[in-house]
């Protein structure tokens, strides 16, 4: 690679640059120097008035110092190095005039005018801008000499000796004068713009820094031209942080300088390129706003083609338009706003500056066409021109599983074409450089309450969807409750579903609740069991419904596979909140819907998403069935679960008289131990330890290694199982308990127990039952 003093010396702009600096630096040195030199003329002018002689009119001397003062009055104003050198010719031919019309008359010449020529070619060789101006200044000057030094009176022989003193002690004198001086001029440019350089270039990438950046930016933007388009374009590497951390510094500079190699390659003279800082780099180019969008994404795809050493490299771009008389930072606040959205929509993307769109205006923009209550159009559902489609509502009924009817829906987002015709909810949804997500969701709130006011029953709430980004968002409570009341909806009446999948801070969340509960807006989390989704932010946002995530109603506890829905439900019962579940499609989840004690339920079972709402009966007669099949089944299913502990109850009546009797453990518990379902059996004292060693059963052999630390019942206390207590409540009778996880055995097991008298006082018999097997009943209320 080129040294930077070789790259500048071979640049072809070099010369120039040196040149027009140079002139920026002689022109003062040059008036002065030049000033002195009409002063120092006008002083031979006033002596030579004092030597006698023929002379020549002083007005004509005068005006040869006239002009020579013009001259320099005119160097300040020189803005080419043509002009300057053209200046420089014209004075000293000026000059050489003057000394001729000076010694015109005098009786030695020679003493007044080799001295001064000589001066004149010695003075002004420093002051030649370029080689080129010193040699034709020189040699014009010496062509116009010699011709003054021939004409002047003098002896045989002198002419020659003249002329060989001006050219052996000017021409010498003269060219080291000035090639010395350009050649240290030259060096201190070199230096000058080294440090420059150095001082605006960023050392890893070679691009621009900071400071240059915003200098040049400046100067762009303060161009006279008030029509000329300007935008800028916020670049930040995706991820680069893991780059450093997992593969090392030197990975992630390789990474910065590849990109900078692809912006230079990508960018053009005109375009201010920078890396700003970290991982960060700007550009300021010229044109609207489109075109730097569609510039940038050509940016996105070239970087993307950057291998880094766990994938490919990405990176997220925000884009804004520079608006007259606003300055380059906040132009780039504006485009850092933009490159925000662009990482939280999910990174590699390109997003616009977003222009804000006040949600009551689109709204009335949305309500203009039925203006008129009675009009026959009034059940015509409102669309929303969106970038080259229509946003549309469709909605999906929610039913009260107990009273059996529908109690609300929620809004749903579609695209339609002019042909009527769905866009796919992949290209909907889909990040967009001029539109972001929180502009689409708050679009789509304006459009389903205008289409839930057509639609929807009086007596039925309305769902919504709402990002945590919109929800939380300064002032938006009240712009909701606004925009519902103008369509005639009590926000009592709209339900709120906090997308929970989609994170954001829990405190400005419930700070957020807090005020949309002030307008009477309920409050439901949505996807719970998916996403960020945990009791915590359950607890602080505290909402007034909870939908499940569909996946919940599916989910089983492992070994048992019993679901885990009921116990759900129960725990969110006991906090206060209705439960919603989504995601219905089959009879068996209905059933356990109903089973579970949920309140709401939604799915493609009870009723598919449209514009239009369908007749409930069907799905009123289906939900009637599912509580008719539990209620068969509940009669079923106990009869089935009798059956299997009757003979342990019976065998366990047996083993309490046989040790009540003074039998040992072994003795007592020898039926019961062969049965195939005992794990153990087991004697508890008053207070709840146990007493002796427990007798092993058929099923004990199945018991693993994975619960060794608390495998051995004989170090517990176990008073606070219900087992033990329901059987002290009621002594003599054997009772057993519901499924639970065994700490001893590590399975889902059940317990019957039974308290009798003994020698010690009274004390509990019991036996652990292996209640893993598929066959097994579980009563459906009951969990792990």
């Amino acid at each position: 690679m080129l040294s930077s003093t070789t790259r500048q010396i071979t640049d072809a702009g070099f010369r120039r640059r040196f040149h027009q600096r140079s002139l920026e630096h002689q022109r003062p040195l040059s008036t002065i120097t030049m000033a002195f030199t009409v002063v120092a003329y006008l002083s031979f002018v006033a002596t030579r008035s004092f030597v006698g002689g023929p002379v020549v009119a002083l007005q004509y001397r005068l005006a040869c110092g006239l002009c020579l003062a013009l001259l320099v009055m005119a160097i300040p104003r020189t803005k080419t190095t043509w002009a300057f050198g053209a200046i420089g010719v014209a004075y000293t031919l000026m000059l050489q005039a003057g000394i001729a019309l000076n010694v015109a008359g005098l009786a030695s010449p020679l003493l007044w005018t080799l001295p001064a020529m000589v001066m004149v070619v010695m003075g002004a060789a420093p002051l030649w801008l370029t080689p080129t101006h010193f040699l034709f200044g020189t040699l014009v000057f010496y062509a116009t000499g010699l011709p003054v030094l021939l004409n002047l009176p003098q002896t045989h022989g002198e002419t020659l000796l003249v002329c060989w003193m001006w050219m052996a002690i000017s021409v010498p004198s003269a060219a080291v004068f000035h090639f010395g001086f350009y050649r240290f001029r030259r060096n201190h440019f070199l230096l000058e713009d080294r440090l420059v350089e150095l001082a605006a270039t960023d050392p890893l990438t070679g691009l621009q820094n900071r400071r240059a950046f915003k200098e040049g930016a400046e100067k762009q933007l303060s161009s006279p031209d008030d029509s000329a388009k300007f935008s800028a374009i916020f670049v930040d590497i995706d991820y680069f942080k893991s780059l450093n951390d997992r593969f090392g510094h030197a990975v992630g500079d390789q990474m910065l300088h590849d990109v900078a190699q692809v912006l230079k390659a990508k960018t053009g003279a005109d375009d201010n390129v920078s890396r700003i800082g970290g991982e960060e780099f700007a550009l300021l180019r010229r044109g609207g706003l489109r075109s730097a969008v569609e510039f940038a994404e050509t940016l996105r795809v070239a970087i993307s083609g950057i291998a880094r050493p766990d994938g490919a490299l990405t990176a997220s771009f925000g884009v804004a338009e520079y608006r007259a008389g606003e300055g380059i930072m906040s132009l780039l606040d504006r485009a850092d706003e933009a490159l925000l959205r662009a990482k939280h929509s999910g990174r590699n993307r390109v997003c616009a500056e977003r222009v804000a769109q006040d949600d009551v205006a689109r709204l009335k923009t949305l309500q203009a066409p039925h203006a008129n209550a009675n009009a026959p159009s009034i059940r015509e559902p409102v669309r929303q021109p969106w970038d080259d489609h229509y946003l549309t509502s469709h909605f999906q009924p929610l039913y009260s599983l107990s009273h059996q009817k529908q109690v609300g829906f929620e809004a749903l987002l579609r695209g339609e074409r002019d042909d009527g015709s769905m866009i796919p909810p992949v290209v909907l949804f889909a990040p967009k450089p001029f539109t972001s997500e929180s502009d689409l969701d708050r679009a789509s709130h304006a459009l389903h309450l205008a289409n839930a006011a057509r639609v929807i029953p009086d007596d039925a709430w309305v769902f919504l969807n709402i990002l945590p980004a919109s929800f939380v968002a300064e002032g938006y409570a009240d712009q909701l409750a606004e925009v519902a009341r103008s369509v005639g909806l009590s926000p009592e009446r709209v339900v709120l579903e906090l997308l929970e999948s989609h994170g954001g801070s829990v405190d400005d969340l419930s700070r957020a609740a807090a005020q949309y509960r002030e307008h009477g807006f309920l409050i439901a989390v949505d996807d719970f069991g998916a996403g960020h989704s945990n009791l915590d932010r359950l607890f602080q946002i505290r909402p007034d419904l909870v939908k499940l995530d569909g996946e919940l109603i599916r989910a089983t506890s492992p070994g048992a596979q019993q679901p885990i829905l009921p116990k759900l439900v129960s725990l969110l019962h006991q906090a206060g909140m209705l439960v919603v579940v989504e995601g219905v499609e089959t009879t068996d989840e209905l059933i356990l819907a109903v089973e579970s004690n949920v309140d709401f339920a939604q799915g493609y079972l009870l009723g598919r998403p449209a514009a239009t709402i369908t007749p409930p009966e069907p799905v009123n007669r289906r939900i009637d069935h599912a509580f008719d099949v539990i209620a068969e089944g509940r009669t079923h299913q106990h009869a089935q679960f009798e059956s299997e502990v009757q003979p342990y109850r019976l065998a366990l009546d047996l083993a309490a008289q046989a040790y009540s009797g003074g039998a040992s453990l072994d003795e007592a518990f020898a039926q019961l131990a062969t049965l195939e379902l005992c794990i153990s059996c087991f004697i508890l004292d008053e207070t709840g330890r146990q007493v002796g060693l427990e007798v092993n059963g058929m099923a004990s052999a199945k018991a693993g290694d994975s619960l060794q630390p608390v495998a051995d019942p004989r170090d517990a206390r176990w008073d606070h199982r219900p087992y033990f207590r329901n059987a002290v409540l009621r002594p003599g009778v054997a009772v057993t308990s519901s499924p639970y996880l065994s700490l001893a055995s590590g399975r889902p097991c059940i317990a019957v127990t039974v308290s009798v008298p003994s020698e010690q006082g009274r004390c509990v018999v019991g036996v652990e039952l292996d209640w893993s097997l598929d066959r097994l009943p579980w009563p459906a209320a009951d969990s792990l």
